[in-house]
């Protein structure tokens, strides 16, 4: 099974802040060239300073391409440690279609694309012309990528999930087969969590003009993008775990079963044979404990969805 290298992580999310900076120059001089110097600069005011485009969109496209380059990793690692045949016997393939399908993408960032348009047309940005159409098309685009990574967390999770229903029959936790699948998850939600905060607090206390039929009742739906994230970003950061412990569960009790029977044939005090398995049996699950314990670095993902959500309100 391969992965990337954390370099290769790293240059592809300064990848994603480059194509943030290239749409920029681009709709600039679309801009430019259509309304004038005046328009181009004050489109890029907005789409830089008053509304932070250039890193949320950076942000997202970024974290966009280090989930498609890892994507292979979470089905790799699942079909590593169990057959064909167990795999069969769950929606694990079911899901697996689902986690790969473009057309599924496709359709997903469509609805996304268009709820996106309904808020930023109520809201309404402060430009007029080509500038208000570029900062549009960015907008709607930055909620169809964050789509494209919610989705795949989704489907990540329904995959794992599937695997509840397997009975283990090997220690797959001797060499941590499946440890992968939880960093995996761990780097998508928590650069994710960061894009949405970002992107809701630079947009709710944003220029818009709100000049629609709602006015600025329209400021509300801009928390949509974090109502639909929060869900997904909160369970799915921390399932991974979950369901790894109980696999790892029934894996060293498979090994418990396995030294039971080679414990028979020594020449042990039933006492004797009682402490080993005991100190074999601690010494597996406080491993497992050490490596899938919700530690205290995590709480900040919790925290900040929370903060997120709240603060705005409050305000």
């Amino acid at each position: 099974m391969q992965t990337h290298s954390p370099l290769r992580l790293v240059w592809l999310a300064f990848w994603g802040f480059v194509a943030g900076l290239a749409y920029a120059i681009c709709a600039a001089v679309v801009v430019y060239a259509i309304e004038g110097k005046s328009g181009a600069q004050q489109f890029l005011v907005m789409y830089i300073g008053r509304f932070n485009m250039l890193v949320t969109s950076g942000l997202i496209v970024g974290t966009a391409l280090i989930v498609r380059a890892s994507q292979h990793v979470i089905p790799e690692a699942i079909e590593k440690a169990f057959s064909a045949e167990e795999l069969e016997r769950t929606e694990y393939f079911k899901q697996k279609e689902g986690y790969l399908s473009a057309v599924r993408t496709i359709a997903f960032a469509s609805q996304m694309i268009i709820a996106g348009f309904v808020v930023f047309t109520l809201c309404h940005f402060p430009l007029s012309g080509a500038g208000e159409t570029c900062l549009l098309v960015g907008g709607c685009a930055q909620w169809a990528v964050g789509s494209y990574v919610g989705r795949k967390l989704r489907y990540a999770g329904m995959m794992l999930h599937s695997l509840m229903k397997i009975e283990v029959t090997k220690n797959l936790f001797r060499d941590h087969v499946l440890d992968v699948i939880n960093t995996a998850v761990h780097v998508a939600t928590t650069l994710t969590v960061v894009f949405v905060y970002l992107t809701v607090r630079s947009y709710y206390y944003g220029p818009f003009l709100y000049d629609g039929f709602i006015g600025k009742s329209a400021q509300v739906f801009l928390l949509l993008g974090a109502v639909i994230a929060t869900p997904v970003l909160v369970l799915f950061n921390f399932f991974p775990r979950v369901v790894l412990r109980k696999i790892y569960d029934k894996s060293i009790d498979v090994e418990l079963e396995v030294l039971k029977v080679e414990l028979q044939k020594e020449e042990l005090s039933p006492f004797e044979k009682r402490r080993k398995l005991m100190e074999f049996d601690k010494l597996y699950r406080d491993e497992m404990r050490y490596s899938l314990q919700l530690t205290l670095a995590d709480l900040p993902i919790g925290m900040t969805v929370l903060i997120m959500l709240v603060q705005p309100l409050l305000d």
